[in-house]
């Protein structure tokens, strides 16, 4: 009986260490395209460490590679801060975007509790990219949270004026000669 309580102990310890580790997680996006990347992670609180004034215990890297003419990098991160009997919830929600030489690009951060989600829109050229989501993985009980985070390509303002000029001239086109007809 003592031997059956020393194995529970035990096991209820190395459950506790595990619910506590932290490993960061890192993404490959592939190619940044139109079509929406979406992942939707549970992370646990690590380490804490501090950038500024803000404490953080998990980051999480989204590699991607953006190829051609340049490309607007539309990104939302969204969580929901508190699930209540759940036990998730995420402080200190941070998105950065960095190039491939660790420079920082744009970011965004929680700033209260209405606030759910961070963004970033930056335009983009041919290259290696990363976004890195930050946060505070703080839940009742359980040390997790959750976020949903999504990204895709976004032609610039001028290609759509681009196209719709061509559709204009060709719609021309067909008037004219409907009207030689």
């Amino acid at each position: 009986m003592k031997f059956a309580q020393t194995l529970m102990a035990l096991a209820l310890v190395a459950g506790m260490a595990s619910a506590t580790a932290h490993a960061d997680s890192s993404y490959n996006m592939g190619l940044l395209s139109a079509t929406p990347y979406v992942n939707t992670s549970t992370v646990t609180a690590g380490t804490v460490f501090t950038i500024g004034s803000n404490a953080f215990n998990f980051t999480d890297d989204y590699n991607f590679s953006v190829v051609g003419a340049p490309t607007a990098a539309g990104t939302g991160v969204t969580v929901n801060l508190d699930l209540g009997s759940l036990g998730f919830h995420i402080s200190n929600l941070k998105l950065d975007l960095f190039d491939s030489s660790s420079t920082w690009l744009a970011g965004d951060l929680v700033t209260d509790a209405n606030d759910t989600s961070v963004s970033v829109s930056s335009v983009l050229s041919a290259g290696n990219y990363s976004f890195k989501v930050r946060g505070f993985a703080d839940g009742e009980l359980t040390n997790q949270g959750i976020y949903t985070f999504s990204a895709a390509a976004v032609p610039e303002a001028e290609t759509y004026a681009m196209m719709l000029a061509g559709l204009g001239l060709v719609g021309f086109m067909i008037s004219r000669r409907r009207g030689s007809l």
